[in-house]
Formats: structure tokens, C-alpha cells, sequence
């Protein structure tokens, strides 16, 4: 990841992990309390809130805690998760979307092609 894109990166995740302490915060909840309703440890909601997701133990972590956390705090859970993936995990994300964008042709192209196989097998039989 070239600096740029890691400045923009963490300037990013700051901005979640304050988003996520604001709503704590607006909710009058306290982090130990947040802890206790999603049953995830009052370090790694610190982290999250500090924009710190990389101390986190790895990806599945970041993500089910985040979106654990943003559904506690009634905030737009898959959202904030498409942001903190992308913020992180720029190159998964292009790979996982061009995976999708060509499963998606495939399967396009298969629908044509059955839907062509049984116009012709009707048109065959018919004659």
C-alpha cells in the first residue's frame, strides 16, 4: 500500500472509530457497558473507537466486532463495515469484486445459453 493510500487508510478509520465513540457516547454508554452487551473486550471497543482496528486479532475479528458494536449503537452496521473494509483491505476488496463481477457474467451468460437451448429444442421438435 503506497503512503498515500495508508494515510487516507487510517484518516479513515479515525473517522469510523469516532463515529462509533460519539454514538457510544450519545447513547450514555459507558465501554464496560457496551463490553458486557456485545461480549467483546473493553480493549478491542477502545481500540476501535481510537481507529486502532489493525490490534485487532485479524479480519474476521474487525469485522464481526464492528458490526457487533454498530448494531448495539442502532448505527448503519453494514455500512460502516463496507468502510472499514475498504479502509483496510483495498486489494481483498478489488479481488473479491471482480470475483462477483465475473461469477455474475457467468452466470448471465449460462441463462442465455439455457434460454437459447430451449427455444432451439422447441423449435427443433416443432418441425
Amino acid at each position: 500500500m503506497a503512503d498515500t493510500e495508508r494515510s487516507e487508510a487510517t484518516v479513515a478509520l479515525l473517522a469510523i472509530g469516532r463515529r462509533i465513540q460519539t454514538a457510544r457516547k450519545k447513547s450514555r454508554m459507558t465501554v464496560a457497558k457496551l463490553s458486557a452487551k456485545t461480549a467483546i473486550s473493553t480493549r478491542f471497543i477502545e481500540y476501535i473507537e481510537a481507529g486502532e482496528f489493525s490490534k485487532l486479532p485479524g479480519r474476521s475479528h474487525v469485522l464481526g466486532f464492528t458490526r457487533s458494536i454498530c448494531r448495539e449503537l442502532a448505527l448503519d452496521a453494514e455500512e460502516i463495515v463496507q468502510a472499514v473494509k475498504s479502509a483496510m483491505y483495498p486489494a481483498a476488496m478489488a479481488e473479491f469484486e471482480l470475483t462477483i463481477a465475473h461469477q455474475m457474467k457467468r452466470s448471465l451468460v449460462a441463462k442465455i445459453a439455457n434460454a437459447l437451448k430451449s427455444a432451439l429444442g422447441v423449435f427443433t421438435r416443432s418441425k
